[in-house]
């Protein structure tokens, strides 16, 4: 393996696009980021990107990683993409987008009455709006396009994860890997492909000429083109291999592997997650849990997914810190570091407030929403962080729990990456709450690391995914629960958190809220 050979990271995100450049022993030498543009919310429930900003972000991301490198882009020996899931965007042939990206944060659905076939609109309708399976269609994308742009849909080509589009853009051809898909799609997991055309494809309306190709994870989905080398700073014919969801790549950053069953990774994201390794496709019945195919063959993930986690602590600061603006400005440093600092001089269990971070409903309760409860005159900004953390903690430990049931495993170690992994104060009240050692990497980047990986195994850089992860996932401090803490919660979680979860939902289901 010659010393000059390097691989390529690309991690597009909710917020923004970034390239890392990495070398065989898992270095990172440079990198890049371009935020993206303000997401747009055109009617009520909307949530969309404009996805030629985001592939102007991703690739001016990778001009400024070069730049800042300043070797010379031919010892690159390959790419590989990850990207957020279930944001999705219609295309022409060619192509050019037909329309904004719809966001994962998308709250939109289909009616019942859209439905064409009557005989499957009357059973529909019968089983009632809040049934599953209506609740599961009512996700699906071509039938909410069918439903108030049919138009467009009629125009369309394709339609695609962004992870396809970009991956297209990068190469001409719109490929996914299988960890790409979440969400409503006909794909079977177990076999990581898309599935025959058949009912499902009638049930969520799909047609099966839309769909783009699905490469396995570390795979070559084709070359860089010259189109794209001359945009980017890339030398055209470099290798593009797939990858898969951010969330499958953090907990391949992380070391997360197989035959690590009692091993958890958390994503400290905009959405926060638990996940576990499983050498087999299990089956969620109520959708409590979903099962996604890893960025390597073979390995899938059980994952417990909290829709808007870190994101809250986002719109926390957005909506109750702007007196923190100038000075995070000034400083550099995020309102929600600040926040944290706010938290940290506040008592674990924030004297008795409690939050469940439930800001958008689940599939299975469509009107829950969030709640704080315990509020005395005694209470500062300080006190709702603090529970506001300590509440994404508590759903975080719910759905480890719902993942030990499922997987006949305990978990015994997690570890953390995303976003709110920067903060000391975040981690230690999430290894507090878990109640296990919590493992944090020295970047939160471990989804570029997970993409570096799979690049460096398709490069064969590395002979195998074991190789490749010895050898470029680095040595990480270890957090470790306090005793007192830890009890202190657990006893919060299963007195309060827990029982409270279903009394806060029967209320949010009564409540009288206008047309937003």
């Amino acid at each position: 393996m010659a010393d000059a050979q390097f691989v390529l990271a690309l991690d597009s995100g909710s917020q923004s696009s970034r390239a890392l450049l990495f070398d065989a022993k898992g270095t990172v030498l440079a990198n890049g980021s371009h935020a993206h543009a303000a997401m747009r919310h055109p009617e009520p429930g909307a949530v969309e990107q404009d996805p030629i900003d985001i592939r102007d972000c991703l690739f001016g991301a990778i001009r400024d990683c070069l730049q800042a490198w300043g070797g010379d882009p031919a010892a690159i020996a390959g790419v590989s993409l990850t990207t957020q899931r279930t944001t999705v965007l219609l295309a022409a042939a060619d192509g050019t987008p037909l329309i904004d990206a719809v966001s994962w944060l998308d709250r939109r659905t289909a009616g019942l009455d859209s439905e064409p076939k009557t005989a499957l609109r009357l059973l529909l309708k019968a089983m009632g709006p809040n049934a599953l399976l209506p609740r599961l269609l009512a996700k699906s994308w071509p039938r909410q396009w069918r439903e108030r742009d049919p138009e467009t849909l009629a125009r369309a080509a394709w339609m695609s994860p962004i992870e396809g589009w970009l991956n297209h853009q990068l190469t001409g051809r719109n490929a996914v890997a299988p960890g790409g898909l979440a969400g409503a799609w006909p794909f079977d997991v177990k076999k990581r492909a898309w599935s025959k055309p058949g009912l499902l494809y009638t049930l969520l309306a799909y047609e099966p000429r839309w769909l783009p190709d699905i490469v396995e994870a570390g795979q070559r989905i084709g070359a860089v083109t010259a189109a794209a080398a001359g945009r980017t700073g890339l030398v055209a014919g470099t290798p593009v291999f797939a990858c898969g969801g951010d969330k499958q790549a953090e907990a391949l950053g992380a070391g997360v592997r197989g035959e690590q069953r009692n091993v958890g990774a958390v994503s400290l994201g905009s959405g926060s997650s638990i996940c576990i390794p499983s050498l087999k496709p299990l089956a969620s019945m109520n959708y409590h849990w979903l099962t996604m195919a890893g960025c390597e063959p073979g390995l899938w993930y059980l994952e417990y997914l909290l829709f808007r986690g870190m994101w809250t602590a986002r719109w926390f600061a957005r909506e109750l810190g702007k007196d923190l603006e100038a000075e995070a400005a000034r400083s550099g440093r995020p309102a929600e570091a600040y926040l944290c600092d706010e938290a940290e001089a506040v008592p674990a269990g924030a004297n008795g407030l409690v939050t469940w971070p439930r800001w958008s409903p689940t599939l299975q309760h469509p009107m829950e929403t969030g709640t704080c409860v315990g509020l005395r005159e005694t209470h500062t900004r300080g006190h709702f962080f603090r529970a506001l953390l300590e509440g994404i903690g508590f759903d975080l430990r719910r759905g480890r729990e719902i993942l030990e049931k499922a997987a006949g495993v305990n978990i015994a170690e997690v570890r953390v990456g995303g976003g709110g992994s920067r903060s000391s104060v975040v981690v230690g009240i999430l290894a507090d709450i878990l109640g296990v050692p919590i493992v944090r990497p020295p970047s939160e980047e471990l989804a570029a690391r997970g993409a570096a990986i799979v690049a460096a195994v398709g490069s064969r850089l590395y002979p195998s995914y074991d190789a490749a992860v010895s050898a470029m996932v680095p040595a990480a401090e270890t957090v470790r629960p306090d005793a007192k803490r830890m009890a202190l919660y657990s006893r919060i979680y299963r007195e309060v958190y827990l029982p409270g979860l279903d009394a806060v939902r029967k209320l949010s289901g009564r409540l009288v809220v206008p047309h937003e």
